[in-house]
């Protein structure tokens, strides 16, 4: 089904159990009146996994609603949008440089999810690092802003298309990518070791930025399901096909590849395309 943020982004989505597995860890959704779009992907096994990526979406909900419950003209963002919510150097900050409100609420929200996820771990006497926990990558559009925030904790990615190019918004929090960062010398880590995830540790650190997005615009929220089965450049030419009005099968083209591909993960797809 495609559901509609406001006037300016239609979306769809789609998770998929995969070839392999019996449990669909990932959750995803598409909620129209927080204007938000999130997957998850969880990780724990014995519905460890399945438990922990449902949580972090609840809670990253509900934190969002009651942020926003604020009167609208104290949040509306009246200055343009910074990547972070710090402002840097040694001077009084002007207005375009001070926290944006829009930051420290997914940073809330995020914090508050992690938190919810540990206390579990500890419960159950979990050591740091180990126990359940969920990927996350996210991207917010609420009423007072014109420009979208993204988010993400792990390896779940977000990809923006337009006029025929599609690039990586996101980088995976993990070894691997570390290692790429650091120029690939040496022997390659294994690409699903992660250096965050929501819950393991006690205290989670979410990259978050604004996108500003144009007509026909199209963006790809995905689970590691997708993009290790399904190479960038077919993912690229599907996106290519997408319109306002046939999300539904590009996300079923893209979950039909990653199985075509050996469905080895589970698969977990949301596709948006902004009107303007």
């Amino acid at each position: 089904m495609i559901q509609s943020i406001g006037d300016t982004l239609m979306a769809a989505g789609k998770t998929d159990v995969g070839c392999l597995r019996t449990l669909n860890e990932d959750n995803l959704l598409i909620d129209e009146q927080l204007g938000l779009l999130i997957i998850a992907d969880g990780m724990g096994g014995h519905s460890a996994g399945e438990v922990a990526s449902a949580q972090v979406i609840r809670s990253i909900c509900h934190s969002l609603q009651e942020a926003i419950k604020t009167p609208p003209q104290e949040i509306t963002q009246t200055a343009p949008p910074q990547d972070n919510d710090t402002p840097q150097g040694d001077d009084e900050p002007t207005i375009d440089r001070m926290p944006n409100p829009i930051v420290g609420m997914i940073r809330s929200a995020a914090n508050a999810a992690n938190s919810a996820i540990n206390t579990i771990n500890r419960a159950e006497d979990c050591a740091d690092g180990t126990g359940m926990g969920s990927t996350l990558v996210g991207l917010w559009l609420p009423s007072f802003s014109e420009v979208p925030v993204i988010f993400h904790v792990g390896d779940s990615r977000l990809y923006h298309f337009r006029q025929g190019k599609m690039t990586q918004v996101t980088q995976d929090h993990s070894m691997y990518q570390r290692w790429l960062n650091m120029g690939g010398k040496g022997m390659a880590p294994a690409q699903n070791i992660l250096l965050q995830a929501v819950g393991p540790t006690e205290h989670v650190t979410p990259d978050i930025h604004f996108k500003e997005m144009e007509q026909g615009d199209i963006i790809l929220l995905c689970s590691d399901g997708l993009t290790g089965m399904v190479s960038i450049e077919a993912i690229q030419d599907t996106l290519a096909t997408a319109r306002s009005d046939n999300l539904d099968s590009v996300v079923d083209q893209l979950v039909e590849m990653a199985r075509e591909g050996g469905g080895k993960d589970n698969i977990s797809v949301i596709v948006g395309y902004f009107l303007k």
